[in-house]
């Protein structure tokens, strides 16, 4: 294929010459990075009692491309992917489904951007599914991942952790570069999807006005696996831009406007479904979401108010789909009679729309109280969401073309799967960074969230199509979320740090009101109900650690416990699934809570500066990062499907006075070996034979990478990824997959792949 002869073609040159940071891991262990997300106020990393990720996305040019880029090289962090045509009724885009914190994904993860929360997943098992892709990285200028519970800083979908992307700021990157105007381009070209990505940059200032404006196009189709069976063809397009402009009127004081615009356009086909009686199936997907924040800022070096934030945000967001889909449907007499199909066309259209105002205050004040330093926080934030979901579909004579009907499995269409939904949140919320000695070794940091969670749910014919008289369920929920972090400055290269974190989930309307029926079509007849008894899922969050940055080495170690009660399970069969049903008694599928889970772990990053003890190679590091976890459902004694195995990534890198980099990377991934192999015979349609979990095998991956600055303006980057061109696959990308299916190997990643950038800058 093209990708692979491009890949083959460039192996000799790439091996001399490739990427700098192609994934997101450059800068993941730099321990004196600023975080943002870990407590709300800027502070290096070092000095914070949490697990933090910072990533720097190539200043105004980022090089990761999508979350899994996110999560290539850092443990105990992973990106599902939804691959199109999984299930019995398929009707799944290519996507990044989730993002997986410390085994908890899906909206059990907040991402953000520029606080801004996005919009949730939506999916109805295996058969429908919208993930996560909402957002182009290259926008931004950083991405940091907090690890736990955050509920007390950011509310509910914070209980697994928090993924946040934040934008450049005109004002602060022209002054740190000390220039008045910025620009550059860039263009890259990455195999493994025949992907073109384009990306344009431009920041200026004149007097106390700076602006920054950037612009993506991106262009590719489907990863092909590493095998025999080819995926489903699809082709995507992204355009995406975003504009800020500040307005500096005094020292200190700065307001500004944000827009953001992001649009991606899939075209796939599904060949993959096809046998003798289902004939083709074509789909369209269009993804849009925009937003505009307006913001103040004022710093000031000491007082009650030495730092305050003001937003204000509108957030538009859209997902836009559309199948065709041939088929034969037989008539006549049922079996053992023969069969006869007539052919059907078969047209299907939805949309999942989420519209929505923010706005938030904090202050950051500084005082001294009883001879100990106090850094205090303290703000409120408040949301309104409108959520909709609407389908419809239409059945035509595949001979004739004379419309049909509105009716598939027993579902009157057009319909709504989740009945109309507005979302109100709003939280009051503080902290207090004290210092607890005088010679600043000891510092605790508590606080509390004080949270209100509303959905108030609106019941009408369309939603009643599927919910055949039952009312939709509203939810209101007030929730307090303490939290006490403990910082130990042993000495001037180590600190020892405890966290302590309250966390709650509040049930989705997906959870709680999710609509799907099928009471036609045999073996299994089935049908979903709202539970009104449905409860907010809470966790108590333990982490404890230590950091050393000396001039031999660099390290974090940290262990992590977690424990949930009322954990949601959505959808979960109210008997077994495989017993006998009929259109008068069909299964029940209803979303409940576990009483009890629990997830732990541990996590070390280790960084060598191998010149520190042999002159020969300075500029030479090796870096080491492991992850282990386990997670188990306490109510049923079984293990979570959702934890990802343990993961260890090895790096060999070497920078030659910023002229030119190489890095060698390793990355182990071990087999799973704590599956729940009931939960796949709850996709489980009763026909022979009975499935059987698929657990990849352990595998180790070697990538190469690399840059070199030709001029001063110029620089060439590339990488070779998976260099011995193993077939492999992600246990969250396989964790619902049969063993025995005969395309297994559509599931793989790709083989041998290259990505090679150019970037000029002015």
């Amino acid at each position: 294929m093209a990708h692979s002869r491009f890949s083959a073609a460039c192996v000799a040159a790439l091996l001399v010459l490739s990427v700098r940071a192609q994934s997101a891991s450059d800068s993941a262990i730099a321990l004196d990075e600023i975080t943002v997300s870990a407590t709300r106020i800027a502070q290096p990393v070092s000095d914070v009692p949490a697990s933090v990720t910072v990533i720097r996305l190539n200043e105004l040019f980022g090089s990761a491309t999508s979350l899994s880029d996110l999560a290539r090289s850092e443990p105990g962090v992973s990106a599902p992917a939804s691959f199109g045509a999984t299930g019995n009724a398929p009707r799944n885009f290519p996507s990044a489904r989730s993002f997986n914190i410390r085994g908890l994904d899906g909206n059990r993860v907040l991402i953000q951007v520029d606080g801004v929360r996005q919009p949730e997943q939506f999916t109805f098992g295996n058969a429908q599914l919208i993930g996560r892709d909402y957002f182009e990285p290259s926008l931004y200028r950083t991405a940091e991942i907090l690890k736990g519970s955050a509920s007390a800083l950011y509310g509910s979908d914070a209980v697994g952790g928090v993924l946040s992307f934040i934008s450049p700021a005109p004002t602060a990157l022209l002054s740190e570069a000390k220039r008045d105007y910025l620009a550059g381009i860039s263009s890259s070209y990455a195999s493994a999807t025949d992907e073109w990505t384009h990306t344009a940059s431009a920041a200026g200032r004149s007097g106390a006005i700076a602006a920054v404006a950037t612009a993506t196009y991106r262009e590719g189709r489907q990863a092909e696996p590493n095998g025999s069976y080819p995926a489903d063809p699809s082709e995507f397009k992204i355009d995406a831009g975003l504009f800020r402009v500040d307005y500096t009127p005094g020292v200190g004081s700065t307001f500004f406007l944000t827009g953001e615009t992001f649009t991606k356009t899939t075209n796939a086909s599904f060949p993959s479904l096809i046998t003798s009686t289902f004939y083709s199936q074509t789909g369209r997907q269009r993804i849009t979401r925009d937003r505009a924040t307006f913001g103040y800022d004022f710093t000031s070096s000491s007082g009650y108010f030495r730092n305050v934030q003001a937003r204000l945000s509108w957030q538009g967001a859209k997902v836009r789909e559309s199948y065709l889909t041939s088929q034969g449907v037989p008539v006549g007499p049922p079996p053992p009679a023969p069969q006869i199909y007539a052919p059907r066309l078969r047209v299907r259209d939805s949309d999942f729309q989420n519209r929505g105002l923010s706005g938030s205050v904090q202050v950051e004040s500084a005082a001294r109280i009883a001879e100990r330093a106090h850094r205090i926080l303290w703000g409120v934030e408040g949301s309104q969401t409108k959520q909709t979901r609407y389908e419809d579909f239409s059945q035509f004579d595949g001979t004739t073309g004379a419309f049909l009907n509105k009716v598939y499995v027993g579902e009157n269409f057009p319909l709504k799967r989740i009945p109309d939904g507005d979302v109100t949140r709003y939280a009051v919320f503080a902290q207090d960074e004290v210092t607890l000695d005088a010679a600043q070794n000891f510092v605790a940091t508590y606080g509390v969230r004080l949270d209100h969670y509303r959905l108030s749910v609106t019941d009408d014919a369309l939603y009643q199509n599927l919910a055949k008289g039952t009312p939709p369920v509203d939810f209101d929920q007030w929730a307090f979320a303490p939290k006490l972090g403990l910082l130990w400055r042993v000495s001037a290269h180590e600190t020892f740090f405890a966290r302590y974190h309250r966390g709650f989930r509040n049930p989705t309307n997906e959870d709680l009101n999710g609509s799907i029926v099928n009471l036609t079509t045999p073996p299994v007849f089935y049908r979903t109900k709202p539970n009104p008894n449905l409860k907010a899922e809470t966790s108590d969050s333990f982490d404890f650690g230590m950091r050393a940055r000396r001039p031999g080495a660099s390290y974090v170690v940290s262990v992590f416990y977690n424990a949930y009660s009322n954990f949601i399970d959505t959808f979960s069969p109210t008997r077994d699934p495989q017993l006998p049903s009929s259109p008068t008694d069909p299964v029940i599928y209803q979303s409940k809570n576990l009483t009890h889970a629990r997830i732990y772990g541990a996590e070390a990053t280790v960084e060598l500066p191998l010149g520190h003890y042999e002159k020969s190679l300075t500029g030479t590091t090796w870096t080491n990062s492991l992850a282990w976890s386990r997670g188990d459902n306490l109510q049923d004694s079984k293990p979570l499907n959702s934890i990802e195995p343990p993961k260890w990534v090895s790096t060999l890198s070497y920078a030659a006075n910023e002229r030119w980099g190489v890095r060698l990377t390793a990355t182990t991934y071990a087999r799973q070996t704590r599956a729940d192999g009931s939960a796949i015979l709850a996709l489980w349609d009763g026909r022979p034979p009975t499935p059987v979990q698929f657990v990849p095998a352990s595998v180790t991956l070697l990538d190469l990478s690399g840059y070199l600055n030709l001029t001063k303006n110029l620089r060439a980057s590339a990488g070779v990824y998976n260099l011995t061109d193993r077939q492999y696959w992600f246990w969250q990308d396989v964790r619902e997959l049969d063993r025995g299916r005969a395309d297994l190997q559509r599931f793989a990643q790709p083989g041998l792949n290259t990505r090679v950038t150019l970037t000029a800058s002015f």
